[in-house]
């Protein structure tokens, strides 16, 4: 049995559905199916872009089946020209690779509009019934790289490999990012990796974005801990080693440079925190 120790949850969206659905929010269980959090922070950045430069390029760490990036990429205005996932989990890279097959089978044929109706205009039971359609070559959207092209999916340990993709000596201007998502992400970090992960996650973050970019960061709360440490021994005893407390985040990304820009939405998910915040 696979045991979920970086929160790896093979049907994470289904549980988070679930949970949301079954709290008194104002809008749960929206008709629409699209992540709350992704709502929320579409249109927190229309209402800020003065302050923001344009998202181009988007990464989403710890992306697990990639249903917030496709829809971010699918709702964004404009959207962006490259979006990149990476996960830990093998296997939940070959979800979010299928899940854009699946996107691109459900979404209006030769639109471009960035809107819920034109991502879910077939119903979802026709890639089931009539097979999926193949993604299209780049060379084939003109003009410019467009949904789906413009999304690609990678497996690491993002906090940990020292590659092009992670590594801040390797980092380039061209290379980094407008936009950041991660999201709960920071609990599993830290309980593997220890206080230094949660640094050296953080530090990643900060110097893989470009100037006045966002991490759009849903922080999971220090109470969170306590359930996700019986999943493992090594969980338990990394956990009685912590010092650092996600309270201590906003400080810590001071440290490389950023600052908060408060909280984006409020919320309740499946083993998440109640904040979804960009830094």
């Amino acid at each position: 049995m696979n045991v979920p120790v970086h929160g790896n949850f093979r049907r994470y969206y289904g549980m988070r559905r679930a949970r949301v659905a079954g709290t008194t929010d104002p809008a749960p269980g929206r008709a629409d199916d699209v992540d709350e959090r992704i709502i929320a922070l579409v249109e927190w950045c229309g209402t800020h872009a003065s302050l923001l430069r344009p998202v181009e390029r988007v990464l989403d760490v710890g992306c697990n089946a990639a249903k917030p990036l496709l829809e971010l990429c699918q709702l964004m205005k404009p959207p962006p020209s490259y979006a990149e996932g990476v996960d830990i989990d093998s296997q939940l890279v070959r979800q979010a690779r299928s899940a854009l097959r699946r996107a691109w089978s459900q979404r209006e044929p030769a639109s471009t509009a960035a809107s819920v109706e034109a991502m879910h205009y077939f119903p979802r039971c026709f890639g089931s019934l009539m097979g999926q359609l193949p993604l299209p070559p780049s060379a084939s959207l003109e003009p410019g790289p467009a949904f789906p092209t413009n999304i690609s999916f990678i497996e690491a340990d993002w906090v940990r490999t020292h590659s092009a993709i992670a590594d801040s000596a390797n980092v380039t201007e061209n290379s980094m990012y407008d936009l950041i998502l991660c999201f709960s992400l920071n609990k599993w970090v830290h309980l593997n990796q220890g206080d230094e992960g949660l640094v050296r996650l953080l530090a990643r973050l900060a110097s893989n974005l470009r100037t006045r970019g966002i991490v759009a960061l849903e922080v999971q709360p220090w109470r969170s801990y306590s359930q996700a440490r019986t999943l493992s021994r090594d969980l338990r005893r990394n956990h009685a080693r912590l010092r650092l407390r996600p309270d201590d985040i906003g400080w810590i990304f001071s440290l490389f440079g950023l600052e908060c820009l408060g909280p984006i939405a409020q919320g309740t998910g499946y083993g998440t925190s109640d904040e979804t915040e960009p830094s």
